[in-house]
């Protein structure tokens, strides 16, 4: 297969929207998709920051608004992490088990929203992470008290990594406010030259 069909990241393989088994499933699906028909580009930012601030091995992690799990592969296969996604788009499992597989990586995939963790839920973690999940201004508070009650579950480290979206910069200002945070800005030049910027909580 020619890699114009795919990106070698971290011993990753990250299918493009054009590899021909990502097509076939999108041929299959209904039009409609709340944004997980692709691997959007902070995953890449948060990956780099965890290369450089590991989780500790054998963590259990969560990531919310997971997509196609990247991240998480990244975690599972490289820092020895049980990793589970959740994602409101019930089009991703399918996405999201084809990166696996072929990464021959084992995450956990539920479909749901962040909204419907329960703090038994998140005691079950040690870190929450996500990326280019706070692209709404509805989408602010809600991540605000999902942050609360998992700091509160017991959750030690959180991460979000976006691109510098307005939404974004009132949930890091939010987080500043009332919690210990910080946003660090985060420069990669693979897959491609990009400044993200990650709030750590």
């Amino acid at each position: 297969m020619s890699d114009s069909h795919y990106i070698q990241y971290q011993g990753l393989k990250i299918l493009k929207s054009s590899h021909p088994q990502v097509q076939k499933i999108k041929r299959k699906q209904p039009g409609h998709s709340a944004h997980g028909n692709k691997v959007w580009r902070s995953c890449f930012a948060l990956i780099d920051y965890l290369i450089t601030y590991p989780v500790e091995p054998k963590s259990n992690v969560l990531e919310i608004g997971c997509g196609w799990g990247v991240a998480g592969m990244y975690l599972t296969k490289k820092q020895q992490a049980t990793v589970t996604g959740i994602d409101i788009d019930p089009n991703v499992r399918d996405y999201f088990n084809l990166q696996n597989t072929i990464n021959h990586c084992t995450q956990e995939f539920q479909e749901r929203g962040f909204e419907s963790l329960s703090s038994d839920d998140l005691s079950h973690y040690q870190h929450l992470i996500g990326s280019d999940i706070c692209f709404w201004d509805e989408l602010t508070n809600p991540l605000f008290q999902l942050i609360c009650d998992a700091r509160n579950a017991g959750i030690k480290n959180i991460l979000i990594a976006d691109p510098g979206r307005p939404p974004f910069w009132h949930l890091a200002d939010l987080c500043t406010e009332q919690l210990n945070s910080e946003v660090i800005t985060r420069r990669i030049l693979e897959p491609w030259k990009s400044e993200k910027y990650i709030l750590v909580i």
